[in-house]
C-alpha cells in the first residue's frame, strides 16, 4: 500500500479506512486476512497520532510498546484500540513468557476476543484510545517509556508514573538519572541491561528492584533500541511491568501444589497406619460367643490426618474356662503408637495365661514399660518410657463374677434393667509413669442379661464439649437400648456421641452376660 504524508507530517491513512472487500475464495483467505490486519494497524496509527498530537512513527512506537507489554500482536492491540474484535482465530495455548533478550513473538500469544459491553460508559471508553491504553496498563501492571538519546527528551505513560510512585507533575526521570532509583545490589544487572541495548544494540530483558516512593518494587523491564540510518542507537523504547504480580500468582500456585502434596502424603501415611493397626488388632465380623458371654467390638481411627493411635482390646477364653477381657490405650499416634499397642496387648495376653489377678497383671505390664530392652530401640524425647492406660478383667462364667482393675483408664459401664452406671474402683496411675503404682482389683457380680461396656477415652473426650458431658451422653445412650444385642448397643452409642473423633481413635468392647 502506498503511503503519503500531509503537510503536518502525518501519514495519510485513507486507504486504511476503506471497508474490507467481500469474502474472497478460499485460496485468497490468508492474503486478505493480512491485508485487513495491516489496514487496522494503519488506522490505529492515524488515530493515535491525532489523539496525542505526534507523528505517525511515534504513534507506531506507542502501539508496538503497548502490544509488547500486553503480550499481544500489534494487529490485536490495534483492533482493541479501535474497539473491534480481531478476526484471527485464537490459539489453544496460553502465552509463554518471552525469553531473555527478546520481545514476545507473534506465535507465542493467543489473540483475545473482546468481551461484549453493555454499559454506556464502557462503550464510550472503548471508543477512546487513551482509555484503552490506560485499561491495558492498569490490568497488566504496565507502563512504557521512550528516551531520545540525541535530545534527552523522555516520555512516560501514566502507568509508569504509578509503577515508580512518581508524581506526573515532576515529569519523567532522565535516562542518566534512572540508576538512582535502582536498589544498589541490582545496579550490576542494570549496567548489563544498558550494555546490551547500547553496546550490542539488541533487545534486552531484566528484573530490577526499584525505589517507588517509600517502598521497593520489583519491576521487569523489556526494551529495544531504535537505530538511526547509520545503525547507531537513537532512542530506547522500554516497557515496565510489575513483576510482583506474576510472583504472587506463582507463589499461590506453588502453595496449592505444596498443600496438595502434603494432603496426599498425609492420606498415604494414614492409610499405612490404619493397615498396620488392623493387622496388629484384627476385628471380628459381628458378635462372637465366649464362655458365658456374647461380645462385640468396634474400632474407629481418628478422622483427622494420620492420627491413628494405640487403642486396643482383648477378649479371649482362657484354658481354665474363664474369659480374659481388657482394653487400653498407648500414648501417641501413628505407626509408633500402633507398634506400642501390639507390644502391650501381646504382653498382657501372655501374662493372663499365668492365672494372676488383674492388678498383678497391670503391675507386671508397668514394669515391662519401665524396663526397656535393646530390642525396644533408642528412647525418644527425654528418655521417658512410653505410657499407657488399661483395664484388665477376668470373668468366671459359673458364678458370673467379674474381677477387674484399671490403671489411668475410664471405668467400665454396666447396663442392668434399663439403667446404666459406671463401675467404681480405684483409678490407678498410668502405666509407665511410676515405679510402684497403687493398683487394686475389684469384684463385681453380674446377672444374666447384664451388658458391660469397655471403651477408650476417644469415645467421651472431644475438644468441643466437657468430659462430664461426654460421660452423661454415654450413660444415656447405653441405657436407651435395653436387651439389645452388643453390636446394636455399640452402634447406637457411637451414633449418639458423634461417631469418629477427629483427634483420637476410639475402641469399644461390649459383652453381654448369657
Amino acid at each position: 500500500m502506498r503511503r503519503t504524508r500531509d503537510t503536518a507530517g502525518r501519514e495519510d491513512t485513507a486507504a486504511a479506512r476503506v471497508p474490507a472487500p467481500a469474502p474472497a475464495p478460499a485460496g485468497q483467505a490468508a492474503v486478505e486476512q493480512a491485508t485487513v490486519e495491516q489496514a487496522t494497524v494503519e488506522q490505529a496509527k492515524g488515530v493515535l497520532a491525532e489523539r496525542f498530537g505526534c507523528d505517525v512513527e511515534t504513534a507506531y512506537d506507542r502501539l508496538l510498546e503497548l502490544a509488547a507489554g500486553a503480550g499481544v500482536e500489534p494487529e490485536t492491540a490495534a483492533a482493541l484500540l479501535l474497539g473491534a474484535v480481531p478476526d484471527t482465530p485464537c490459539r489453544d495455548r496460553l502465552p509463554a513468557a518471552p525469553a531473555p533478550g527478546r520481545l514476545p513473538g507473534r506465535s507465542e500469544v493467543p489473540l483475545p476476543r473482546a468481551a461484549p459491553r453493555s454499559d454506556a460508559a464502557d462503550t464510550a471508553d472503548d471508543a477512546d484510545p487513551a482509555a484503552q491504553l490506560a485499561l491495558v496498563e492498569r490490568l497488566g501492571g504496565l507502563g512504557w517509556a521512550r528516551w531520545d538519546l540525541a535530545t534527552g527528551e523522555a516520555r512516560w505513560s501514566a502507568g509508569l508514573y504509578e509503577l515508580f510512585g512518581r508524581d506526573p507533575a515532576a515529569g519523567p526521570v532522565a535516562l542518566d538519572r534512572l540508576a538512582e532509583h535502582v536498589v544498589p545490589a541490582d545496579l550490576p544487572h542494570a549496567e548489563h541491561f544498558t550494555r546490551a541495548l547500547l553496546g550490542r544494540r539488541e533487545p534486552a530483558d531484566v528484573e530490577l528492584r526499584v525505589r517507588a516512593g517509600g517502598a521497593v518494587r520489583h519491576l521487569r523491564a523489556m526494551a529495544e533500541p531504535v537505530l538511526d540510518a547509520g545503525g547507531e542507537p537513537a532512542a530506547l523504547r522500554v516497557v515496565f511491568q510489575d513483576a510482583a504480580r506474576g510472583r504472587r500468582d506463582d507463589l499461590l500456585a506453588a502453595t496449592r501444589l505444596r498443600l496438595t502434596r502434603q494432603h496426599l502424603r498425609l492420606a498415604e501415611e494414614r492409610r499405612t497406619a490404619v493397615e498396620l493397626q488392623r493387622a496388629l488388632l484384627p476385628l471380628p465380623r459381628g458378635p462372637r460367643d465366649l464362655p458365658g458371654l456374647r461380645a462385640a467390638v468396634r474400632y474407629l481411627p481418628a478422622c483427622g490426618g494420620t492420627r491413628v493411635g494405640g487403642d486396643w482390646y482383648e477378649a479371649a477364653a482362657l484354658s481354665d474356662g474363664e474369659v480374659f477381657l481388657a482394653i487400653g490405650d498407648v500414648a501417641g499416634h501413628g505407626p509408633p503408637a500402633a507398634a506400642g499397642m501390639a507390644r502391650v496387648r501381646n504382653a498382657l495376653s501372655g501374662l493372663a495365661c499365668t492365672g494372676a489377678a488383674p492388678d498383678r497383671l497391670l503391675a507386671a505390664l508397668n514394669r515391662m514399660l519401665l524396663n526397656r530392652t535393646p530390642l525396644d530401640g533408642p528412647a525418644r524425647g527425654r528418655d521417658r518410657p512410653p505410657t499407657a492406660s488399661a483395664v484388665a478383667a477376668r470373668y468366671e462364667p459359673g458364678p458370673r463374677v467379674l474381677t477387674w482393675a484399671r490403671a489411668g483408664h475410664p471405668p467400665p459401664l454396666l447396663v442392668r434393667d434399663g439403667a446404666a452406671a459406671l463401675l467404681e474402683a480405684p483409678e490407678g496411675v498410668l502405666l509407665g509413669a511410676h515405679d510402684a503404682p497403687d493398683l487394686a482389683s475389684v469384684i463385681t457380680r453380674l446377672h444374666r442379661g447384664d451388658l458391660l461396656l469397655f471403651y477408650t477415652d476417644g469415645l467421651v473426650e472431644r475438644r468441643d464439649r466437657d468430659l462430664a458431658d461426654g460421660f452423661r451422653m454415654l450413660l444415656a445412650a447405653a441405657a436407651a437400648r435395653p436387651g439389645a444385642e452388643p453390636d446394636a448397643v455399640i452402634d447406637h452409642v457411637l451414633r449418639s456421641l458423634g461417631a469418629a473423633n477427629p483427634d483420637d481413635d476410639t475402641c469399644v468392647l461390649a459383652v453381654q452376660v448369657t
